[in-house]
């Protein structure tokens, strides 16, 4: 209930619920074939049968817009979870374990001194166009991000008293660290993660736009905008409408973080008491 009646966690519930919604409906949704190309009708511009208008190979742009959510989304997903994990996996040892934590941080600073976005489309050019290709280059672009975050929450656990009484009393370091110490870093990590979602659907959309994302005649979100950017001035529609999914996906997904970051902080729930 107080997530309920915060109107940033809302409002970005409402814009990705949108997407989210459309995109699981899609097949019912999509009035035509996203894929078949009708050169009669490309170029068209929005009208009662083509809602959103056509593009240069006469392709329903609504239709592929609704499925190529579908691929931003999974990918997205994959990415927070995969991400998510390994990042949870590599703070918690790293934060844990004194001997193993210079050498972790080390390769994630390496990792870091990248930045993510270039870092992905060098292991998506490298691994070759592929969805399974962009969710383990965005994976990997990302990881340490998490990794860090969860690290700092482990140390602070850490220090608290009654993860000092559990060792003292002699409680298993397996039990100590499933029982205590991750349930303590669950709440900046979930909030993390949101971030990531809505990071890897616009890193997403970057990649199939220098066409090493999910390869044609799939539709993703950052493919139709490439295909309208050299009509931008005749169609502007082509790229303007999944460009507006977009910015419905990540400011719904920041949002979302923001407004669980207020609710599970304790800091943020004296503050805005």
């Amino acid at each position: 209930m107080r997530l309920l009646a915060r109107r940033s966690f809302m409002i970005g519930l409402i814009l990705v619920g949108t997407v989210v919604l459309a995109a699981l409906l899609a097949d019912w949704l999509a009035p035509f074939d996203p894929v078949k190309n009708n050169f009669r009708n490309r170029m068209g511009a929005p009208d009662d049968v083509f809602l959103l208008g056509t593009d240069r190979f006469g392709r329903d742009v609504l239709s592929r817009i609704l499925h190529g959510a579908q691929v931003s989304l999974r990918i997205g997903l994959a990415v927070a979870v995969m991400s998510g994990v390994a990042g949870a996996l590599i703070g918690l040892l790293s934060g844990w374990w004194r001997g193993v934590d210079l050498w972790l941080m080390r390769v994630m600073d390496g990792l870091m001194a990248f930045p993510g976005l270039l870092l992905a489309i060098a292991l998506a050019a490298t691994l070759g166009p592929s969805e399974s290709t962009v969710i383990i280059a965005l994976t990997v672009a990302y990881t340490p991000r998490t990794a860090r975050v969860m690290r700092g929450a482990v140390l602070v656990a850490r220090a608290q008293d009654y993860v000092e009484a559990a060792r003292s009393v002699g409680v298993r370091t397996l039990r100590l660290l499933l029982r205590h110490v991750l349930p303590a870093c669950t709440a900046p990590l979930v909030v993390q993660q949101t971030y990531v979602f809505a990071i890897a659907i616009l890193a997403e959309a970057v990649l199939s736009f220098v066409g090493v994302g999910p390869p044609p005649p799939r539709p993703t979100l950052g493919a139709i905008i490439a295909d309208g950017r050299d009509n931008m001035v005749e169609a502007p529609w082509i790229a303007l409408a999944p460009g507006v999914v977009i910015a419905m996906l990540v400011l719904g997904l920041n949002l979302l973080g923001d407004g669980l970051r207020d609710a599970l902080d304790p800091r943020m729930r004296r503050i805005t008491s």
